[in-house]
């Protein structure tokens, strides 16, 4: 249990990483659909710190804008690194954001640890503080250490110091254990310990993990907290690694939902981010992404070749194949395509049906309503039970403002309908095919703009005759 004391947090998320070979920053790259630092910044977020401390570098306000989506109703500062000197010298970017009364333990973890697990951070810091100290961090074994920094003990298995690879001698590099990299420390001992950093090593930066000798030196107990699965601290550099991660994550993430009363069609093809909830008794065919904050009812269909982000389908719906939604609410017992496009602010109030081609854009349409094909939808308030033919257009853009179509209840509006927003279409309305609406319609009226059918007896033989005698051409 934490013993009360406040929480800063830092999170590192300055580099580029230049063996990702991008002209986008690392922590931008996408794990199960949302950028890397989301991620590690959910786990950091889920111990409550008072403060958050993200240090940015390229594309900052990229990596800004990611963590305020992420962790919007955090205390949030940003530190700016602008020349990459280092893990140390990026710490001491984050304290410069640290109010100067701050007295309590900070936590410093990284933006490219997607695999990090809340409840491991939770465990760490209430073994550092049941044993006390100053200064604490993660360690692991690992069969391989290569690259990674050793952790250095003494004779009586306490910590010494940490070496990074590149300056560890022979001896140093059999050592199993290595540093995470994520550390729990007094802030008072933190601030003596990062000013006293140099940069003397083959790298010329300033190395956090010197921050373990000197705390020693100044005679502060250092302790490291052994976890027990490495995986979860795994970072990535290069894009090898990114699909790899993705692959095994999607695969977990795929495996508990199973678990849960899910089926999946094809599990190799289904995507589904870990933020997403999937009721039981929903089937999920082939080649499906499911991403963002999507809530999936229970007993739903998707059939497959399905894009899915940040919706919210009711119970026994069924999404036919190809399916693209994003940003919207589809309500229960409702049937969506094959090739709907249910962009964002749809709502679809329940037992609807949007069919093939269909496209809607802030649309707020009513229970029971029908559009079944082909139709374009737009900044439109349809009513319940009404039905929409094929070819219906809300005519919703003027070249420099969108204007909202309304239509009420028990309409029918025929195929091959243009409505000229903004304008309004009462209740019980019928509205006759081929119409163009350019003003309110009352309610219970029957709307037409039809123009009289002309008609030229003999027309056609004559134009069949005038082509056979023109001139061929050579």
């Amino acid at each position: 249990m934490s013993d009360g004391r406040p929480l800063a947090a830092i999170v590192l998320a300055a580099g580029l990483g230049t063996r990702m070979r991008s002209a986008k920053t690392k922590v931008l790259h996408e794990i199960g659909g949302e950028p890397m630092v989301a991620r590690a910044l959910r786990a950091i977020a889920a111990l409550e710190p008072d403060l958050i401390i993200t240090v940015v570098g390229h594309q900052a306000e990229a990596v800004e804008e990611a963590i305020r989506r992420t962790v919007p109703n955090r205390q949030l500062r940003f530190g700016l690194q602008a020349e990459q000197r280092g893990t140390g010298d990026a710490a001491r970017v984050a304290l410069g954001e640290l109010p100067a009364g701050f007295n309590g333990d900070i936590l410093i973890g990284y933006g490219d640890t997607p695999r990090l697990n809340p409840s491991t951070l939770a465990a760490f810091r209430d073994a550092h503080h049941a044993q006390g100290g100053g200064l604490a961090f993660i360690s692991v074994e690992v069969p391989n250490p290569d690259g990674y920094g050793r952790v250095v003990r003494n004779g009586a298995g306490d910590v010494e110091r940490i070496v990074e690879h590149r300056d560890a001698s022979a001896a140093e590099r059999t050592i199993n254990e290595i540093n995470t990299g994520i550390y729990l420390a007094d802030a008072t001992l933190l601030r003596e310990a990062l000013a006293a950093l140099s940069n003397d090593n083959a790298q010329r930066e300033f190395y956090l993990t010197d921050i373990v000798g000197i705390a020693r030196g100044c005679g502060a107990r250092v302790t490291a907290w052994c976890a027990n699965d490495p995986t979860q601290f795994e970072g990535i550099n290069n894009r090898e690694e990114l699909a790899r991660m993705n692959q095994e994550l999607r695969t977990l993430r795929i495996r508990a939902l199973m678990e849960a009363g899910v089926t999946f069609v094809d599990p190799a093809t289904a995507y589904v981010a870990d933020t997403v909830v999937i009721g039981p008794d929903t089937v999920v065919g082939p080649n499906v992404q499911i991403l963002g904050d999507s809530k999936i009812g229970s007993g739903v269909v998707i059939e497959g070749t399905a894009w899915l982000r940040d919706v919210a389908i009711g119970d026994r719906c069924h999404l036919k194949i190809c399916v693209r939604a994003e940003e919207c609410t589809i309500g229960e017992d409702s049937d969506v395509g094959p090739f709907a496009n249910l962009r964002s602010g749809t709502e679809l109030a329940g037992h609807n049906r949007i069919g093939n081609f269909v496209e809607t854009k802030k649309a707020r349409i009513g229970r029971g309503t029908k559009a079944s094909h082909l139709s374009y939808l737009g900044d439109a308030v349809i009513g319940s039970e009404t039905n929409i033919g094929c070819g219906v257009i809300t005519v919703n853009y003027d070249g420099y403002d969108k204007h909202v179509t309304a239509i009420g209840d028990r309409c029918m509006v025929g195929c091959d309908t243009q409505l000229v927003a903004p304008v309004t279409v009462g209740n019980d309305v019928y509205v006759a095919s081929g119409t163009t609406i350019l003003k309110d319609v009352e309610d219970g009226a029957l709307a037409l703009s039809h123009h009289p059918q002309r008609e030229k007896p003999g027309w056609t033989a004559g134009w069949h005759r005038r082509h056979k005698e023109r001139p061929k051409k050579n």
